[in-house]
């Protein structure tokens, strides 16, 4: 996800060429993405469908409302063609395979077909639904819910890749430090183990005990409603004693 505030002028300078003045061979509405391809979507049937249940699924899951515009979701069939198209509207943009950029307009997702697309796409589609409808949200959690929503609706509770690795970490006795995540406001510092971390809260909370999910549920709110709401931490550790002992036998075979 790539949200600067910095480029805010920059999107809105460009947007209106992003969306009018580009003939697109395939163009679709998928729910509240609006959905531009350089190539056939005919073999991506599958992909579309999760695309457009996206967010039915997120608001079953976290309670979220309707988003509040429109997303704009730009596929590419080739690696070069994405990174030209990029470098030529967005030249200050970090190069990475898939990005989510939101700036004073609606937002904007962006992949390439390739190694993982069907998870980028999810992934940064994730992020542009959570901030079509929030007015803020932490990166740690922001970045763990688009971990848990990255993979099809059938594999997310229980075949995501990083099951194995939490898991391991928790037999050797370790525990992921949620206020740790919570100290993180740069992208620059959410590593390999920071995306893992996240995405075990976030399963912790959707699928372990009631009052965690209802925690999750209710910070979420507050963070539609903006203002600073009081971290999930202090809310967990109120409202699920215990809260590591509870974290591993969450995730115990």
């Amino acid at each position: 996800m790539l949200g600067l505030a910095a480029l805010c002028a920059l999107v809105a300078g460009h947007f209106s060429r992003l969306t009018a003045a580009e003939k697109w061979p395939e163009e679709r509405k998928l729910g509240p993405f609006l959905c531009h391809a350089d190539f056939s979507l005919d073999g991506q049937k599958k992909l579309l469908g999760e695309i457009e249940s996206l967010q039915q699924d997120i608001a079953a899951i976290l309670g979220t409302q309707e988003p509040r515009e429109n997303i704009h979701l730009f596929l590419f069939e080739k690696p070069a063609t994405y990174e030209a198209y990029l470098k030529r509207y967005f030249p200050r943009v970090p190069a990475r395979r898939a990005l989510y950029i939101k700036g004073r307009g609606p937002g904007m997702v962006f992949a390439h077909q390739g190694t993982d697309f069907e998870i980028d796409v999810r992934h940064e589609s994730t992020h542009a639904l959570l901030h079509a409808s929030f007015e803020t949200v932490p990166l740690w959690l922001d970045e763990g819910i688009a971990e848990y929503f990255e993979v099809p609706r059938g594999k997310r509770a229980s075949e995501n890749p990083h099951l194995a690795t939490i898991r391991a970490l928790l037999r050797q006795g370790a525990s992921p430090r949620l206020e740790a995540l919570e100290g993180i406001s740069d992208l620059k510092d959410m590593g390999r183990d920071e995306y893992r971390d996240a995405w075990a809260w976030v399963h912790f909370m959707i699928h372990g005990p009631r009052d965690a999910h209802a925690d999750l549920i209710t910070y979420l709110k507050d963070c539609q409603d903006g203002g600073e709401p009081e971290k999930l931490s202090a809310r967990l550790r109120r409202r699920v004693p215990d809260l590591e002992r509870r974290m591993a036998e969450h995730f115990k075979p």
